[in-house]
């Protein structure tokens, strides 16, 4: 099993601090968090809606907000007490009139921006998230970390985004301020949204011990996967790498391998081998080769691996790769251009050889393609 600090210090040294956290979907990345929103307003207020309503002539929605207290204030609010936003946002039944309003402040005026449904709960969250140092990402991660399994909706949805924003190696150096028992609770709640498994899996890959490496594989092992793992299988796998590293690799090379596994799943785990060899790079070369080595006599993903393997200028499988291209299970235009474009950049003799016999039977790819490399990028230098 891997060290918890190594695994901290091979995250903290060798991710790109830009990155956001890899196992979370982009459009939750892009999500503005509560705090984002506290920092770029003007005014912050909450209080009750009230008075929803459709002017008759123009068909516009109005809400009444009644203040009942401002975490944010500006002179240009004066003593209003009263926000009137544009937009209908119904209090019906059940409905909470609970509501945190964020402002500009335009011509001298308040300027409704955007707002979120807010108990108390919600409202003292964002009070502690607004006072969290910006130049301090362990002591904000360890914050909301206390709020992901909140029972306010609303909070621990906010407190997830927080952790999909930040870098994986800003996760990594927080690590000590994850309770493992709380991310199993979080992974095996069935009402806890697929989205986030992955990106929680991570989490307790790199705060976890054996018992949670056992506690993942069990999950991963299942037999028919259910949606849910399927959805963020990339992710739970990862977590399980960094806990155990010896039967995290054979799992995934498994995986990898199997034709009959969801296409799905075999993708997302090759985004997990990519995050890996980012992160780890030499250390994990080995485990990473075999990954490429169990996707190359598959058409479907041979293209992938031979490319990734391009990019990384690793070469050590040239001649298994080359043995590809014959195959007509590898005839798609796609996968022949990438082989070639592998064969082009590679400094191997194997290349030489192949790059000469390909141009003797076909030398209309090996000129597109080396035409598409000088458009895109130059051929390395051999």
């Amino acid at each position: 099993m891997l060290r918890f600090s190594a695994v901290v210090a091979a995250l903290a040294l060798s991710v790109p601090p830009a990155s956001a956290c890899t196992f979370c979907g982009d459009n939750v990345r892009a999500r503005p968090t509560l705090r984002m929103q506290h920092a770029q307003a003007k005014v912050v207020l909450h209080g009750q809606l009230k008075n929803p309503r459709f002017d008759p002539k123009t068909d516009e929605g109005f809400t009444d907000l009644s203040i009942g207290g401002t975490l944010k204030d500006d002179p240009a609010r004066g003593n209003q007490n009263v926000l009137v936003i544009r937009g209908y946002l119904p209090v019906i039944g059940d409905t909470p009139p609970d509501y945190i309003a964020f402002c500009g402040v335009a011509d001298g005026k308040l300027s409704y921006s955007s707002g979120v449904p807010a108990t108390a709960a919600v409202v003292e969250y964002l009070k502690g998230a607004a006072k969290l140092p910006e130049n301090d990402p362990t002591a904000r991660l360890a914050y909301f970390f206390g709020h992901l399994s909140s029972v306010n909706a609303v909070v621990a949805a906010d407190a997830f985004v927080e952790f999909a924003r930040a870098s994986d190696s800003d996760i990594a150096k927080a690590a000590k301020h994850f309770a493992p028992l709380v991310l199993q609770k979080l992974i095996s709640d069935e009402n806890t949204p697929s989205e986030r498994l992955g990106v929680f899996a991570f989490l307790l890959g790199v705060s976890g011990g054996a018992t949670d490496a056992a506690f993942l594989e069990k999950i991963l092992k299942q037999s028919p996967l259910s949606e849910r793992v399927r959805d963020s299988f990339g992710g739970l796998l990862a977590g399980y790498v960094l806990l155990d590293a010896r039967n995290g690799w054979a799992l995934t090379a498994t995986v990898l391998g199997d034709t009959k596994q969801p296409y799905s799943v075999r993708l997302s785990s090759l985004s997990t081998v990519r995050f890996l060899q980012a992160t780890r790079g030499a250390e994990c070369k080995l485990e990473v080769l075999k990954c490429c080595a169990a996707l190359l006599p598959d058409g479907d993903f041979a293209d992938q691996a031979v490319e990734d393997l391009r990019r990384w200028g690793w070469w050590d499988l040239s001649a298994d790769v080359f043995a590809q291209f014959a195959k007509p299970t590898h005839a798609a235009p796609i996968v022949r251009r990438g082989i070639v474009r592998y064969s082009l950049s590679c400094p191997n003799d194997d290349a030489k050889r192949f790059v000469a016999a390909v141009r003797a039977t076909d030398p209309k790819l090996v000129v597109n393609v080396e035409d598409m490399l000088k458009l895109f990028e130059p051929v390395p230098k051999k």
